[in-house]
């Protein structure tokens, strides 16, 4: 299954989530009409009755769902914040939180998932969650004992899990059930809000001597009271219900991360003692919040239920079971592992890089030592500097400077950076020649979680400086090109709250044109024979099952840079499975005389950036 197929089924598990809670409404409207019906006495199939409640139950239910659901749309930090996290620095200089920060490094480049943000949670205790409503605005949290108590192998387990969840897109299900759930409890919280309102009510003659109109209001009170207390009780059923969904999809999901981190980290034993630590030192949460997000966490962040079918996560035993059967605990635990942070030991001997690119849920097993690799190579003033904010900018207005000295002259003018700034600039200019240019576009993606720290107005002046660059030596080339489409898009994403873009192709026919155009740029990138070019842009077309004839390879001048960025608004409306097509497409021709050319490999992943496919950032290595 790739990555566009567990798009797919991630809209089918939310489809079939919603109608569950649409099941639940209609219950718990059915619920309200006969309590009030046998409380005022009115036919339960009246229709004014009907209506009121009807209207009334879904009003609630969707106010509070919403509301919940547009508090969470500001990405995972809302959700990390909620329950207590800390946000880590790139530039941390605690020990255990920079072990964390490498790890997920690690992660997001053997992915092509941006770098999350990265927050810890004050606790002792084991855990780790994935949140946001995709790969763009997400935030992994995880507790001070899970930085603390786990080895290096158990921390990429129990990452490479919550990235798992990222790549199968349970974060955007996640906080859709945390919205329901929250509109079911408002049910209930009206009820106990008219309780107690009509509770404190006193009914008096108010001096009148008519009985019959003070017990009227005696019994109208009273009425009141309990359709309010029905209400309370009614919406708490619901309530019940849906922790029984919620666990129930929740225990799922948790089976299938588990094998998922053991396929990417081939390590079992990683996650199993990452599991078997959660049983020595438990992993609940201390945060007034850990019951609403319960589903996210790696562990059970709850204390122990009466009821097993509330839980939303496996037993501990029936986990490690499925993913290592053979593992054996280490034999002592007394001391926790010393503090590391070095580079992954992969590092020590580079594993071949992958020989063709592929989508995520293919690569990732194979690319995360090849990160970790990648990562030990790069230069240290590089990472230093990318992991800096006043160097991170500088970093990249560094990468865009032109090698000719007046058209350098001219971009750093148009600028208008300081002395310092332009100092800072050149420096990393004059070293520029020490990062490899299979690097540099990872670098730029270690940039992201830097340059979060922006300000609003701050990034806005960042973004303008990057496009004068670009200008300035009036050429576009596709180290720039590939900048704009993966940094400046993921940024734009975080700063201004923007979502995807909606579907409006389900089928590949009215995109052919602009599929014709990426197919024919990748094509001409290091295809000097016509008759190579041809094979290879043929070879991309066989994949749309189309007659080839009637759409031939365009001329070089009709696919340059500003067309095929055109092309791409296009294909980003495209539906997953179209998607999925169009990137095949573009892999065969990349892949078709056999050698990988850094320059393909940094367009065809800006095309799968531009359709929301994450894709390593990993040149392969030719021979």
């Amino acid at each position: 299954m790739d990555f566009f197929d567990r798009q797919a089924a991630a809209q089918k598990r939310t489809g079939l989530l919603v109608f569950y809670f649409i099941l639940a409404i209609v219950c718990l409207i059915a619920l309200i009409v006969v309590a009030v019906s046998q409380i005022a006495g009115i036919p339960w199939n009246d229709p004014q009755l009907l209506g009121y409640v009807t209207l009334g139950t879904i009003a609630v239910v969707a106010i509070g769902s919403l509301t919940k659901i547009a508090e969470l749309a500001q990405g995972g930090r809302v959700v990390a914040a909620m329950l207590g996290g800390e946000p880590v620095t790139p530039n941390t200089t605690d020990p255990q939180e920079k072990k964390l920060l490498n790890v997920v490094e690690e992660m997001s480049l053997a992915s092509g998932v941006p770098v999350p943000e990265v927050y810890v949670l004050n606790d002792n205790t084991i855990n780790a969650f994935a949140a946001g409503h995709g790969p763009g605005d997400t935030a992994i949290g995880v507790t001070r004992g899970c930085i603390d108590k786990l080895s290096r192998d158990e921390l990429q387990g129990v990452i490479a899990h919550e990235f798992s969840h990222i790549l199968h897109g349970d974060m955007k299900l996640n906080v859709r059930l945390i919205g329901l759930l929250n509109g079911i409890l408002c049910v209930a919280l009206i009820g106990a809000f008219v309780m107690r309102i009509f509770a404190y009510i006193r009914v008096d003659d108010g001096g009148s001597s008519n009985d019959g109109d003070r017990k009227n209001g005696m019994a109208l009170t009273v009425a009141v009271f309990l359709i309010g207390l029905a209400v309370y009780i009614i919406g708490y059923i619901g309530v019940f219900f849906g922790n029984l969904i919620k666990a129930a999809v929740s225990r799922q999901r948790e089976f299938l991360a588990d094998a998922s981190a053991v396929q990417y980290t081939r390590n079992p034993d990683g996650i199993a003692g990452a599991l078997w630590k959660i049983g020595k030192f438990e992993s609940r949460l201390s945060s007034p919040h850990a019951e609403e997000a319960s589903h996210l966490y790696f562990g059970d962040g709850l204390a122990a239920r009466t009821f097993s079918f509330f839980d939303t996560h496996p037993p501990l035993e029936d986990r490690i079971r499925a993913i290592a059967p053979n593992f054996e605990p280490p034999a002592e635990l007394d001391r926790p592992p010393a503090p590391s942070i070095q580079r992954s030991s992969a590092a020590t001997q580079p594993p071949p890089l992958p020989t063709q690119p592929v989508t995520t849920a293919e690569t990732l097993e194979r690319t995360l030592a090849g990160a970790a690799a990648l990562l030990a190579s790069v230069p240290d003033f590089a990472l230093s500097n990318v992991r800096d904010l006043h160097g991170a900018i500088a970093f990249v207005y560094a990468m865009l400077l032109d090698e000719r000295a007046d058209y350098r002259e001219a971009q750093l003018a148009s600028i208008g950076v300081d002395d310092a700034m332009r100092r800072e600039v050149m420096g990393l200019y004059n070293r520029r020649s020490e990062i490899p240019l299979p690097q540099r576009l990872p670098l730029i993606d270690l940039v992201v979680p830097t340059l979060r720290q922006l300000s609003p107005d701050q990034y806005a002046t960042f973004r303008d400086n990057v496009h004068k660059l670009i200008a300035a030596d009036q050429a576009v080339h596709l180290f720039e090109f590939a900048l704009q489409k993966t940094l400046l898009r993921h940024l734009d994403l975080y700063f201004t709250r923007q979502t995807g873009a909606s579907v409006k192709y389900r089928t590949i026919i009215p995109l052919l044109p602009s599929v014709q155009t990426l197919l024919s740029a990748l094509a001409y990138i290091d295809h000097p024979d016509p008759a190579q070019r041809d094979a290879a842009f043929q070879a991309g077309a066989q994949q749309l099952m189309i007659n080839a004839s009637s759409y031939p390879m365009t001329r070089v001048d009709g696919c340059d840079l500003n067309r095929v960025d055109a092309a791409l608004d296009e294909t980003a409306q495209a539906a997953p499975q179209v998607k999925r097509t169009i990137l095949a497409a573009c892999r065969e021709v990349v892949k078709h005389d056999g050698v990988v050319d850094t320059q393909q490999y940094e367009l065809l992943r800006a095309i799968a950036d531009s359709l929301d496919c994450p894709m390593p950032p990993l040149p392969p290595v030719t021979e």
